[in-house]
């Protein structure tokens, strides 16, 4: 008996899921007991495990360039449907999600509600942890710079009487 192709393994292990707004087909859903640890798809082949949404999407369209990741149009990391899928850079990957990376860059206001959105608000540094820079708004580091700290207060010591 022949043993089956890995295209033809790959297409066995999916199953039809829903259709998410926005796109017209349905999700392809790699199954659950097949999952890494950040819930994509692992895939055997050729003596090694790949990413199940890599191999899905390289077996029917191709190569993907060097220095672009795949980003899930669906948001949905078990899906291995290839029109659901783009090949773009880190940061666009990144901040196309819903990590606190994308969530504050997205943010308009600051937790005070000044407008981060104004040249003359925002201070960016670049410090060593963040090299694409890091949004600070300066009316609240002003703010926080003038507020005094409190005194200590001396305690006299008592002796005993």
């Amino acid at each position: 008996m022949e043993r089956p192709s890995p295209a033809e393994r790959f297409a066995a292990k999916t199953t039809t899921g829903p259709i998410p707004a926005g796109l017209s087909t349905p999700c392809l859903l790699w199954p659950e007991t097949s999952l890494d640890r950040d819930g994509y798809g692992r895939f055997w082949v050729d003596g090694r495990h790949v990413s199940a949404h890599r191999y899905g999407y390289e077996h029917k369209r191709g190569p993907i360039d060097v220095g672009l990741e795949l980003d899930h149009l669906c948001s949905v990391r078990r899906c291995v449907a290839d029109d659901h899928l783009e090949p773009v850079d880190h940061r666009t990957n990144v901040l196309r999600s819903t990590g606190p990376s994308a969530v504050n860059a997205r943010r308009t206001t600051c937790v005070n509600g000044h407008d981060l959105t104004d040249p003359a608000v925002v201070h960016i540094s670049y410090p060593a942890s963040h090299p694409n820079g890091m949004r600070k708004c300066r009316v609240c580091a002003r703010t926080r710079g003038r507020r005094t700290t409190p005194t200590t207060t001396t305690h006299t010591e008592r002796t005993a009487a």
